[in-house]
């Protein structure tokens, strides 16, 4: 992500956009919506450019936002300009990743303080109308259970002005089995509410298990589809999106560590390790095991005909669609099984 670069705030009137709507690609008999989350290495944007026919959506996770309201980054603008030529929506992505990784402290300060709060919604529209973006992604992360009212406040007051201007605005939201007001991770995030204020409700599903922590499925479906019930009960299907990863993780045992693989890295792994792969049927997920030259033990829990039993809830759901992360970590083969899940 690049943060260094300052936006440079610019209120372009003549720029202003007609009003913009999702009702068009979220019915049951249209295609679906297909978001894929753009960063800012090479490998994102040869992504968009070969698999673009397979998406229509692309977030760029370009931005982020400070203590002060102030928003930095910078757009791709190559890649923007690729997307818009092939008719895609596209957002600015605007985070609350700092020095530590996503910051409560960044929240707080912006939803509890009128100052940096005014100034930060009047950034985020300034960033859209800039660039020419089709609205904003807010993905703000680890806020605080204590911030929720004023969180659920803000997301209605930066849908508010960016409809109003005639663009759209997704909220990136963790994935809840129940509304648990209380709890460390979630509880910030009123589903109910946020669904009535934005157009897209982004839902992580993803990351069930993760380097920091013990091995397991990154997304099993048994994990995935309780939460998607659960959303669906408190949010209109049309204005839900589900993630899915383009990514493993390989937990080193002896180490105690973790890292990401990309879903176009693991059969080189497979190969170079000479692992089996094999299949947990409780989270329908793939696994396997290997040894390193260092004499390491690993276990590697990923991705790969999964992929569809996952893509498939938000036709069985009828969801507005599905969110990657990321391009760049993909290939053709994952693109085909996205699509495989019935879109």
């Amino acid at each position: 992500m690049n943060y260094a670069k300052p936006l440079r705030v610019v209120l372009l009137t003549a720029m202003v956009a007609l009003p913009v709507t999702l009702s068009h690609a979220a019915s049951p008999d249209s295609p679906k919506q297909v978001m894929a989350y753009l960063e800012s290495a090479r490998s994102c944007y040869e992504s968009l450019t070969a698999f673009y026919t397979y998406m229509n959506q692309m977030p760029t996770d370009t931005f982020a936002v400070d203590v002060h309201g102030t928003v930095r980054g910078t757009a791709p603008a190559q890649a923007l300009q690729f997307a818009k030529s092939k008719d895609m929506m596209t957002f600015a992505t605007v985070s609350n990743f700092g020095a530590i990784g996503f910051d409560p402290k960044i929240t707080h300060a912006i939803l509890n303080n009128s100052r940096p709060r005014t100034r930060a919604i009047h950034q985020l529209l300034a960033l859209v109308q800039h660039w020419g973006y089709t609205g904003i992604n807010i993905d703000l992360e680890s806020v605080d259970r204590t911030d929720r009212e004023a969180f659920s406040s803000f997301i209605h007051d930066v849908a508010q002005k960016m409809r109003t201007a005639g663009f759209l605005t997704v909220v990136s939201v963790p994935a809840e089995l129940k509304d648990n007001p209380d709890d460390s991770w979630t509880g910030a995030f009123d589903f109910a509410a946020l669904g009535q204020s934005a157009d897209i409700l982004q839902v992580m599903t993803y990351d069930e298990n993760g380097p920091s922590g013990s091995p397991g499925p990154v997304a099993g479906l048994n994990w995935v589809e309780p939460r998607i019930a659960y959303s669906v009960s408190v949010v209109d299907p049309n204005k839900l999106s589900l993630g899915i990863p383009a990514y493993g993780y390989d937990w080193n045992m002896t180490a105690k560590t973790g890292v990401q693989v990309f879903w176009k890295d693991l059969p080189g792994l497979i190969s170079k390790t000479g692992a089996t792969p094999q299949w947990d049927s409780a989270s329908s997920s793939p696994f396997f095991t290997y040894h390193a030259a260092d004499g390491s033990s690993h276990v590697v829990w990923y991705e790969d005909e999964s992929i569809p039993l996952k893509s498939a809830l938000a036709v069985s759901y009828k969801l507005a669609g599905v969110s990657v992360f990321a391009l760049g970590y993909d290939d053709l083969s994952f693109w085909q099984a996205v699509h495989a899940g019935g879109f």
